[in-house]
């Protein structure tokens, strides 16, 4: 029900999150979900966030069509306005958005954010729980008969779109693309498709390249062999949680460009769509990751098991069409983006059948339409022996922490000529990383290696009342795994460590 009766109401930054404004402390875990593990019921005790504005619409804005827009929100939403249930929608770092009528004049748009729901069962990555509307929300008021969805294909030869449409270079020059200047994590050449309908000028990005993988196992850009010099990226901030501006992203993008590091792993959930963007302009290759971890099924027991078992939702018909709408959700909003090397299914779930639904989800997808095919990624499909043959349903074997000696083994003992790719390796916690070089010397000398990343971009930490910098546990926490939130490549603030200038020279 919509809330009636409120008798007073506190004033919010939006986008924030509640823990960073004092509703709540800062919670932090690892792989327990700091509830009992009992799917899909959450506990009784599920505090609610109210949400209120009211927007002005005068008539014509009120007769267009118009949308309401939420591009985060942790874990869930109800929304109504003017009192009237619109609609609900979950998935923390995914894109929701409403078709909304307006009246003209005054309207309310009230918001009902809960603590937690079912799919935050599908959320349990490593790092602070944060709740909130902690991404933009804006309104978009829409021509009637404009354009739904926009699909641009490319490559390295040419651009695809079925409407009206025109291209311009980097300089906003008409241009035939009859020599087009292809795209790479070095020369991040972008060119502006304008697409035209309703009265709409829509502008997207598009960087032109192709993609495809050797005989040996390579990952070519362009037809060169690249090697991936990468880090995992969560979207954290020491005031602001997961609510990071425009400028907090590209600072520390620029940050990474100054360490040699060419590759995102975008861990464990889609980021922004701005940070997309910036990697598009900036070049960078992205690893894109649906918001998918189970971790704490693993441990539900006390007994560490990766099992087979219908408690695992990735092994539960119950939980497939959850599974795919965030593989579709991950696909659609970022398939026009030239940085995005894989389609990563999600992080340390498991392995079943959904996963196996996902993959041929984005498969069958990206097959129908036009332009370059983008590699499906996901760590967890090798069954428990990691020297076995990952399934078809992955065009990359990935491994955490394993040895090069270890992925050597593999390679040579399956047979397998996919690339090989670590998607967490050399953890960066206290004096780490100090193992790049014997990794990278491995990897340069076997083609079939394209690169890794490094667990992970930086420290997670959050203030107290004092202003000290603090970790897991020194909030009250109940579950929480102390000081492993602190094990980033850079300090909180961005500042390098050793183990930086490490990764910079290894990655030179």
């Amino acid at each position: 029900d919509c809330p009636k009766v409120i008798d007073s109401w506190d004033r919010i930054e939006v986008p924030s999150c509640w823990q960073m404004k004092g509703y709540e402390k800062p919670y932090y875990t690892n792989v327990n979900y700091p509830y009992p593990v009992d799917p899909p019921y959450v506990p009784d005790d599920n505090p609610v966030g109210v949400y209120r504005r009211f927007v002005e619409m005068d008539a014509t804005k009120a007769s267009m069509e118009n949308y309401i827009v939420f591009e985060g929100v942790a874990p869930c939403l109800e929304l109504f306005i003017n009192g009237e249930y619109v609609g609900f929608s979950t998935v923390s770092h995914s894109t929701s958005e409403f078709k909304a009528d307006f009246r003209e004049g005054t309207n309310e748009i009230l918001v009902k954010v809960y603590k937690r729901c079912a799919s935050t069962y599908l959320e349990d990555q490593d790092s602070s729980r944060n709740n909130g509307i902690f991404r933009d929300v804006y309104v978009l008021s829409r021509p009637v008969g404009h354009i739904f969805d926009i699909e641009v294909g490319f490559d390295d030869k040419s651009i695809y779109y079925d409407g009206e449409y025109k291209v311009f270079d980097a300089d906003m020059k008409e241009t035939d693309l009859k020599n087009p200047i292809l795209w790479n994590a070095e020369k991040p050449y972008l060119y502006t498709v304008v697409i035209m309908q309703a009265g709409e000028f829509i502008p997207v990005k598009i960087g032109m390249r192709n993609q495809s993988v050797s005989k040996k196992g390579e990952l070519l850009i362009n037809g060169v062999s690249v090697k991936l010099k990468g880090v995992n990226h969560h979207d954290t901030h020491p005031l602001k949680g997961y609510s990071m501006s425009y400028d907090d992203m590209r600072s520390e993008l620029l940050k990474m460009k100054e360490l040699n590091i060419n590759c995102i792993r975008t861990s464990h959930y889609p980021p922004q769509p701005a940070f997309i963007e910036l990697c598009d302009e900036l070049g960078f290759y992205v690893v894109d990751e649906a918001d998918m971890e189970t971790h704490g099924f693993a441990n539900r027991n006390c007994v560490w098991s990766y099992d087979v078992n219908s408690m695992w939702p990735c092994q539960n018909p119950m939980w497939k069409d959850a599974f795919i709408d965030r593989a579709e959700r991950l696909y659609e909003r970022d398939k026009n983006h030239a940085c995005v090397i894989m389609w990563s299914l999600g992080n340390e779930s498991n392995y079943g059948e959904n996963f196996a639904h996902m993959s041929n989800w984005i498969k069958t997808r990206e097959n129908a339409s036009k332009g370059i095919t983008r590699l499906v990624h996901y760590e967890g499909a090798y069954p428990n022996n990691p020297l076995k043959k990952d399934p078809d349903t992955v065009d990359v074997v990935s491994r955490m922490y394993a040895s090069a000696t270890d992925m050597l083994a593999y390679a040579v003992q399956t047979g397998d000529k996919r690339p090989l790719f670590l998607c967490e390796y050399s953890h960066a916690m206290g004096n780490g990383p100090g193992d790049l070089m014997d990794y990278w010397n491995v990897i340069y000398n076997n083609p079939q290696f394209i690169g890794g990343c490094i667990w992970e971009w930086t420290d997670h930490v959050a203030p107290d009342e004092d202003g000290n910098l603090c970790y897991g546990g020194d909030f009250g926490e109940e579950t929480h795994d102390g000081n492993f939130c602190c094990d980033g490549l850079v300090f909180s603030d961005r500042s390098f460590k050793a183990g930086s200038l490490e990764a910079k020279y290894t990655y030179q």
